[in-house]
This record gives structure tokens, sequence and C-alpha cells, in this order.
């Protein structure tokens, strides 16, 4: 259950990166500092919301999981988040020019 919700995370990371580097970010270093804080961000939302499902539903989450999961998506996601972004500008600024 953890891991699928720390891939959830990370793929909403990932999404929202793609959206600033795409179009949103005006140069190249606001593509990466935004997708480093995307993944910041929902790496954060992730341990906030699986914090008070297991709150509400007791025995949901296994406390060492979570804090495992929450480790390694600390170190992954704006990484990914900010390469992702990053990319996506190259991307974008590729078909700009004629």
């Amino acid at each position: 259950m953890e891991s699928l919700t720390a891939l959830v995370a990370c793929g909403a990371a990932f999404a929202l990166s793609y959206y600033f580097g795409k179009g949103r970010a005006p140069s190249l270093l606001m593509a990466l500092l935004l997708g480093a804080a995307s993944g910041v961000g929902f790496a954060v939302i992730f341990f906030i919301m699986t914090v008070a499902v297991t709150v509400v539903l007791p025995g949901t989450f296994n406390a060492r999981s979570l804090g495992v999961h929450l480790i390694v998506l600390l170190a992954v996601a704006p990484l990914g988040a900010a390469a992702v972004a990053v990319f996506a500008r190259y991307y974008a600024m590729g078909r700009l020019r004629f």
C-alpha cells in the first residue's frame, strides 16, 4: 500500500514538473527549481495524507515502511522531477526555434 501511494505521489510530481517545464517556466533555471519544488511538495503531501489516513483508519499503513518510502521519495522525487522539467523545457524550446 505504501509503495503504491509513493508511486502515485512521484508520478504526480513528475506530471506537474512536466507541465512547468513545458510551458510555464520562463527559463531553464526556473524550470529546474519548479521541478524540484514540485517533487518536495508531493513528498510532503504524501507524508501528510498517509499519516492522516493512518490516524483515521489505524492499521492501514506500516509506520516503518512509510518512513522508508518517505525518505526514498524525498531523495528521488525532487531530482527526478527537476530532470523531467529540464528535459521538457529543452523539448519545448527545441520546437519553438525556426
